[in-house]
């Protein structure tokens, strides 16, 4: 295909360090799959945010790209010395280490060490407190438990990184130790890509080397702020680092592009993305005749009571991601907490913890944990859990060509795309000052726009989308704005 006005200049690039910041659907791959071949003289490191990413980088760049996850990196020289104990670490475990059932302290120490594993910094200290800790940890606990926290935090790193003690080890832990380690990568040009939702530890490994570097991405699907992230693109650009733009996305057309303009106009960009795509639809629901269509949801108690609702229907649901990674062993594990059928749990550290479901509900509300409070909010809802959880397995399927529907969060959807989507109604109201504060609405606004731009051909909005339309497109009478407001 041939290469546009915007991508020309950015295949052509011959500088040492370059920011493109390029839309959603506006050919990011196809640029610097283009920009290698150019360079085909040059040993090149694409960077990549995970491993769909790599393995779609994989198939398509040419043989002078290695690409790789920053995980994949790091793996040969430490990674592979905790592959006896990789795991997430759960509240639970973090209380047994520390030998303590003060919930909220043990958030708070994982909070600090998880803020560390996201930061460049070599050691644990103040800063990670600070970037941690909630307004009502430092107000209740003083200079006191701030210190307590930092020490409890270093006691869960130690045991982490130490390769006999039987404590898990994070993915991001053995990351941090490369890291640290200062190592020189053998490339000559490090493609970075989804720069926006790079955390410390990645930038500080990239901006370590000497190598050409080009940082591609967009700041409005940074999505991952909670979790440490950072924006390297207009942190580069303050470096001096030259920018170029990709605005023209080829995904879709411009009824979802309008949508999409609609909320990039609420966080304040002037620059508007333009719906090259094939002609495309922007509707409140679905056509009656509609058999397969994908459902994001903001939250994965949301996915589990949409995979609910289609099954009913005794539709078939393939769940992105697959449907383990939507802690359903877990939720059936504590259903047996609650009816005290213990002989039943097949996670013995819940046990371990906690005796009767009190106990654990109890612990959700104090460690305000998220997957907890889910579980819980999920038990309330429904009494026979086995059942339902057996039903929602019986109608899931590992070939998404063969599913009626496909379920999501939004968070793993980003770098997806489908023909029909419609987003539920499980969204914030962006509009509540009292319950969102202006930096949680520039993320739920980011989520939100990811969430728009998986669509190729069809979008269905909720409520939070139109609502959005409506006050952006109220002053005008632009197509976006006046087909959704006439409710085609």
């Amino acid at each position: 295909m041939k290469s546009t006005a915007e991508q020309l200049p950015i295949i052509q690039y011959e500088g040492h360090h370059l920011v493109v910041k390029a839309y959603a659907g506006c050919g990011k791959t196809t640029t610097l799959v283009a920009y290698a071949e150019q360079h085909r003289h040059l040993r090149m490191l694409y960077l990549a945010y995970n491993r769909a990413i790599r393995d779609e980088g994989a198939a398509k760049f040419p043989s002078n790209v290695s690409c790789k996850t920053s995980h994949q990196l790091a793996w040969p020289g430490f990674g592979q010395h905790y592959q006896h104990k990789l795991g997430n670490v759960r509240l639970t475990d973090a209380a047994g280490l520390l030998e303590t059932r003060h919930w909220g302290s043990v958030r708070d120490a994982l909070a600090v060490l998880t803020a560390y594993l996201s930061s460049a910094d070599r050691e644990i200290g103040l800063a990670h407190a600070l970037a941690g800790l909630d307004g009502e940890s430092f107000a209740t606990g003083g200079d006191a438990h701030i210190d307590r926290t930092i020490g409890s935090a270093q006691r869960l790193w130690e045991a982490m990184i130490d390769p006999r003690h039987a404590f898990p080890c994070q993915h991001d832990a053995y990351l941090k130790l490369f890291q640290l380690s200062r190592p020189t990568l053998p490339y000559e040009v490090i493609l970075f890509d989804e720069a926006q939702d790079s955390n410390p530890v990645t930038a500080a490994l990239v901006a370590g080397q000497s190598a050409r570097k080009i940082f591609v991405g967009d700041k409005w699907q940074q999505i991952y702020r909670w979790r440490g992230a950072e924006n390297a693109l207009d942190e580069q650009i303050e470096k001096g680092a030259n920018v170029l733009y990709l605005t023209n996305s080829f995904r879709f057309g411009p009824m979802i592009a309008g949508v999409a303009n609609a909320i990039l106009t609420l966080q304040g960009e002037t620059r508007p993305l333009v719906g090259f795509g094939p002609r495309d639809r922007v509707t409140t629901r679905l056509p009656l005749a509609c058999e397969k269509y994908t459902v994001l949801n903001r939250t994965v108690v949301g996915v589990i009571v949409t995979a609910i609702g289609a099954v009913s229907q005794g539709k078939a649901v393939y769940w992105n991601g697959g449907i383990e990674a939507y802690q359903l062993s877990d939720l059936e594990d504590v259903h047996y907490l609650r009816e005290e059928q213990v002989d039943r749990i097949r996670n013995q550290r819940l046990l371990a913890q906690f005796k009767t479901f009190a106990d654990f509900a109890e612990a959700a509300e104090q460690s305000k944990d998220p997957e907890m409070l889910r579980t819980v909010r999920l038990l309330k809802d429904h009494h026979d859990i086995p059942r339902l959880i057996a039903a929602l397995r019986r109608h899931s399927t590992d070939d998404p060509d063969e599913a009626d529907i496909t379920v999501s969060t939004v968070h793993r959807a980003k770098g997806l795309e489908w023909d029909i989507v419609v987003l539920e109604e499980d969204f914030p109201d962006l509009f509540d000052d009292e319950k969102i504060s202006p930096e949680q609405r520039v993320d739920e606004l980011n989520l939100l726009y990811v969430a728009t731009t998986r669509a190729r051909q069809h979008l269905v909005v909720n409520g939070i989308a139109q609502a959005i339309v409506r006050l952006v497109y109220s002053k005008t009478k632009t197509a976006p704005g006046a087909a959704l407001l006439s409710g085609r």
